[in-house]
């Protein structure tokens, strides 16, 4: 029998029908198990939804039953406090979400039983189903005034905050277009293959790391293990193809290495090279959000994810990608930031354009900003170091244009050119 509570279903309704209307859209059917609290509430939810009168007589009528009133009546006979609305929410949806857990994971010991997945898909199913929302007892205000009021308490947090500068990427030309990164935003780092966006990615997530930012790798890929060699060789200054050999390390290379594994040892990083489907990806988040905080996700890259929305077309898949990352990103309040490769007409073209995204026109459209990297034609890309032109394309609150980023790329390093401006 799933959990439920008589009294506390009893108790939500009496509140309701002495004045608390307003509790009525948090709530749904599904939050009442017993059938008659169950059809007492979806009639007045249909009053709600007529702005009609809530009251004993006109819930009454609205049921279909001889004894409606005395079903009713019955029900505000239980000792209910209509100051005391709000704890009996939260333990009524404390009884909901125990039910979902029971019936999903009803669902997902089925599809461990009946065999027809592999291990992957069935990690990624049980964890999709597991997905559940919490109910928090709040309810955000909407109005005009409440926005604005939020727009004044963010822009004197800001300019008053210590800590102005924390979400900025590090490089400083970038932030004086972007003023850094923010958060509830999707930006898509693109580039043609070899170019050097994994690199970049990981320089951006040190960048930010080092400022206490809490981030997250999601890499479709690289291993973890190729991941660390390469953040080794960024802060150790080793050449990388030296890590992939290392019978060819040197004695003076050790305290380089020593001093990156003290660097790295302090930086708040999550690395996860085994995650394949977007719907992971959010559960994976969410739940690092709970635990130990999170300010930034990092997806490489964007068409290597995988979705269990099954589409007719994996032009259609993308899109379903993109749109829940971008909603990931709101939900969490958090700048996430996928990579993309670009479509084959990006390849001899002077510069890349919106238009080059990889597989999908939502690309362009979900972003709230597109950052391409750039190797001009005339580059000697087998140099041990040479500049990249970084396009911001797309700002959807904010200005275009480009700067320019020297890339080392034996040691796989994203650096200035010059000083802060």
């Amino acid at each position: 029998m799933f959990p439920y509570s008589s009294d506390i279903e009893k108790s939500v309704i009496g509140c309701i029908l002495l004045g608390k209307e307003e509790v009525i859209p948090k709530l749904n059917k599904t939050d009442f198990y017993d059938p008659l609290c169950q059809a007492i509430y979806a009639s007045m939810a249909i009053l709600f939804d007529q702005k009609k009168v809530i009251d004993p007589l006109v819930v009454a009528d609205s049921l279909n039953g001889e004894d409606a009133l005395g079903w009713v009546t019955g029900i505000m006979q239980v000792p209910t406090s209509s100051e005391r609305i709000t704890a009996y929410m939260q333990e009524l949806k404390n009884y909901t979400t125990r039910r979902e857990v029971i019936e999903k994971a009803q669902k997902a010991i089925k599809l461990a039983q009946d065999g027809g997945m592999d291990a992957a898909d069935l990690k990624a199913q049980a964890l999709h189903l597991m997905d559940i929302d919490v109910f928090n007892g709040t309810k955000k205000d909407n109005s005009i005034q409440a926005i604005m009021a939020d727009v004044m308490k963010d822009i004197e947090l800001r300019c008053n905050t210590k800590e102005e500068d924390k979400l900025f990427t590090g490089f400083y030309d970038i932030d004086n277009i972007t003023a850094g990164l923010h958060p509830e935003e999707m930006t898509i780092i693109a580039a043609r293959p070899g170019v050097g966006k994994s690199a970049f990615a990981i320089q951006l997530m040190l960048n930010l790391a080092k400022k206490n930012n809490r981030c997250l790798f999601i890499s479709r890929e690289m291993s973890n293990l190729q991941i660390g060699k390469r953040i080794m060789s960024n802060i150790a200054g080793i050449d990388g193809h030296k890590l992939r050999l290392c019978k060819t390390l040197r004695d003076e290379d050790t305290p380089k290495m020593n001093l990156a594994l003290r660097e790295t040892g302090v930086l708040p990083i999550e690395i996860n090279g085994d995650i394949q489907t977007v719907q992971e990806i959010r559960s994976y988040s969410k739940e690092i959000k709970t635990k130990t905080g999170l300010d930034v996700l990092i997806i490489d890259y964007l068409q290597l994810v995988q979705t269990l929305n099954k589409k007719e077309s994996y032009r259609l898949e993308v899109n379903d990608i993109s749109w829940q990352l971008k909603e990931l990103s709101r939900e969490l309040k958090i700048p996430v930031i996928p990579l993309s490769q670009l479509s084959r007409e990006a390849v001899g073209v002077n510069e890349p354009g919106l238009h080059h995204l990889k597989e999908s026109g939502s690309l362009e459209q979900d972003a709230d900003n597109v950052i391409f990297l750039h190797i001009p034609k005339d580059t000697d890309e087998t140099a041990d170091w040479f500049d990249i032109k970084v396009i911001i394309s797309k700002q959807r609150n904010g200005p275009t244009g480009h700067i320019w980023l020297r890339y080392y790329r034996k040691i796989f390093k994203f650096a200035n050119i010059g000083g802060p401006k």
